[in-house]
C-alpha cells in the first residue's frame, strides 16, 4: 500500500503537537470562523478554542496599521509542523483577511507575555531583592544557537515531507528511507553502508 504525505509526515514526527495564537483585527464572522477551523484542518487540528473578543481598542496591540476596532482570538494546536509565516500567508489568503488584520504567534512568546494582564504590586521593584516577577525563563527557547539549531531542523524536516509529496528524490539516501529517518542520510542507515575495504573483490595485477 502506497503511503500518504500524512503517512510520511505522521512517522517522521511523532506525536509532537505545534500551538499558535490566531488573531484577527476587526469584524469576524462565524463563517469565516469555521471557515479558518476547516482550513486548519490541513495541519490536523488537534484543539481549536476560540479564547475571546477584546473590546474596541483605538490602537490594538499586535497591529500597528489598525484603529478602533475588536480583536478576535484563537488557539489552535495541530500535530503537523508549520511556521507562522506559512499560517500567515495561508489564512489571509484563504479567509480574504489582509495580511494588516490577521497575526499568528506562538503561547509564551515575549510579546505575549507583555500583553496578558498581571496583578498590580504594591512597593517599588527593587524592594523585592530577589526579583521574584521574572520567574524563571528559559532563554534558549527564543534565541542563540539551540533555538536556530531547532528552527532550521523544523524548517528542513518540512522541506523534505513537501519534496517527498511531490515525488522529488531526497538527496542522500532513498527518500523512503531518509523520511523515516529525519536528518539522517544513506551513510547512517545501516542497509546502506557501504561493505569494508577488505571484503572487495581482489584487482588482477
Amino acid at each position: 500500500m502506497t503511503k500518504t504525505y500524512k503517512d510520511y509526515l505522521s512517522e517522521s514526527l511523532g506525536s509532537k503537537k505545534h500551538d499558535f495564537r490566531v488573531k484577527v483585527a476587526g469584524t469576524f464572522s462565524g463563517e469565516q470562523e469555521d471557515k479558518m477551523k476547516s482550513m486548519m484542518e490541513r495541519f490536523k487540528v488537534d484543539r481549536f478554542k476560540k479564547v475571546g473578543v477584546t473590546p474596541i481598542q483605538q490602537f490594538p496591540l499586535d497591529f500597528p496599521q489598525v484603529k478602533n476596532c475588536e480583536v478576535s482570538i484563537y488557539e489552535v494546536t495541530v500535530d503537523y509542523p508549520t511556521t507562522q509565516q506559512e499560517l500567515t500567508e495561508y489564512l489571509s489568503t484563504g479567509l480574504g483577511v489582509s495580511r494588516q488584520k490577521l497575526v499568528v504567534t506562538r503561547p509564551g512568546e515575549p510579546s505575549e507575555q507583555y500583553q496578558q494582564e498581571v496583578t498590580k504590586r504594591e512597593g517599588a521593584l527593587l524592594d523585592d531583592p530577589d526579583y521574584k516577577e521574572a520567574g524563571n525563563p528559559q532563554f534558549e527557547d527564543y534565541y542563540g544557537d539551540k533555538y536556530n539549531s531547532g528552527f532550521v531542523k523544523e524548517l528542513n524536516d518540512i522541506l523534505k515531507l513537501q519534496r517527498k509529496a511531490r515525488g522529488e528524490e531526497i538527496p542522500g539516501g532513498k527518500p523512503d528511507d531518509v523520511m523515516k529517518n529525519p536528518g539522517k542520510t544513506t551513510n547512517d542507515i545501516p542497509q546502506y553502508n557501504k561493505a569494508p575495504l577488505e571484503q572487495a573483490p581482489e584487482i588482477r595485477k
